[in-house]
């Protein structure tokens, strides 16, 4: 089998890329990426080895993925995007505008696309958990360029196997987003947005790299399924403070929990938000990103996923941030 696999550099497609390396079935991979060097300086951390038979890097990026035209693959996973921008227009460039360039210009027979949780939005007034039935509410532009993506993908390529899934959070090694939290479970004090707890379903990235996998090996073809779009989850709910509980504890420290209103959180956003410099350097707390910090419940349901694809999740969330935190530690992160 032909894959070819885009955002290998990043956090689900590194963890995917080493699981597609080792599997026999997998005869060549191609990776479309930006930055090649970036890319072989991963695999020299990771203690990766790479045949240039089996492995073919192309230097291209989205929104207008160049050179990728003459290419045919069995798999397509398009797992690249963009997280965190300043404008609208940045978001919906990459991930709507690229993700079609992408999805036309490929060759393939199956293609599982990344799309998030954000797509769908928090929960609303009321409601415990959200499936794909419910309406999608996003709040983010990041979220509302991920459903328009889902949206155009349908309506354009229909009658493509195409299926997107919908993580939540995402945990595990490889990881940068998460480097923060370990950060400050090093400390005496434990930092928790708002005073009431906040719910959460997630996902360990071996987890969702099984998902992903599940999908491409499948015997069916995927426009047989009747559903498009999947959530893929773990089955625990957590609180924002078992995550940062946990995390100390993977780390094995012990911190004080503070608890910060949101008032003076949303105070501190409108400060970062202001000043370039900081707002560079956390994206999260832009004022965009921060709007995903507010609601109290971000839970979705994963058994329509699980059903259609015999799939699920294994990983406990203290064994995921224990990895999590001892590769840091090894890469010199902590």
């Amino acid at each position: 089998m032909k894959v070819m696999l885009t955002g290998a550099s990043g956090f689900v497609g590194r963890n995917l890329f080493i699981s597609l390396l080792t599997d026999p079935r997998v005869q060549k991979i191609v990776l479309p990426v930006r930055e090649p060097r970036k890319l072989t300086k991963q695999w020299e951390q990771d203690g990766i080895r790479v045949s240039e038979n089996k492995v073919e890097v192309i230097e291209t990026a989205a929104p207008e993925w160049h050179g990728l035209g003459s290419q045919a693959v069995d798999v397509l996973i398009h797992s690249a995007g963009i997280l965190f921008a300043r404008a609208q227009k940045d978001f919906f460039d990459t991930n709507v505008k690229g993700t079609l360039n992408l999805l036309k210009q490929v060759k393939y027979d199956r293609a599982v696309v990344l799309s998030s949780q954000a797509a769908s939005g928090p929960c609303q007034a009321g409601q415990n958990t959200k499936t794909e039935n419910d309406v999608p509410e996003p709040i983010t532009w990041y979220g509302r360029s991920k459903l328009e993506m889902e949206r155009l993908v349908q309506e354009q390529l229909g009658d493509k196997n195409i299926i997107c899934i919908r993580p939540p959070i995402i945990l595990g090694a490889r990881d940068t987003a998460t480097l923060p939290l370990f950060k400050m479970v090093k400390g005496r004090v434990l930092f928790k947005p708002g005073l009431k707890p906040k719910y959460y379903s997630y996902i360990a990235v071996k987890d969702l790299v099984r998902a992903i996998e599940q999908v491409i090996w499948v015997s069916n073809p995927l426009k047989a399924f009747q559903q498009k779009v999947y959530f893929v989850a773990s089955e625990e709910v957590i609180t924002d403070e078992t995550l940062i509980v946990t995390a100390a504890a993977a780390a094995k420290k012990r911190g004080v929990l503070l608890k910060i209103p949101q008032p003076l959180l949303k105070g501190i956003v409108k400060v970062v938000d202001a000043v370039p410099a900081w707002r560079e350097a956390i994206p999260s707390l832009s004022s965009d990103r921060a709007q995903e910090i507010w609601p109290d419940r971000w839970v979705v349901s994963s058994h329509k996923f699980q059903q259609m694809f015999e799939w699920q999740a294994k990983c406990p969330l203290l064994e995921t941030l224990k990895e999590t935190h001892d590769w840091y530690v090894r890469n010199g992160d902590l």
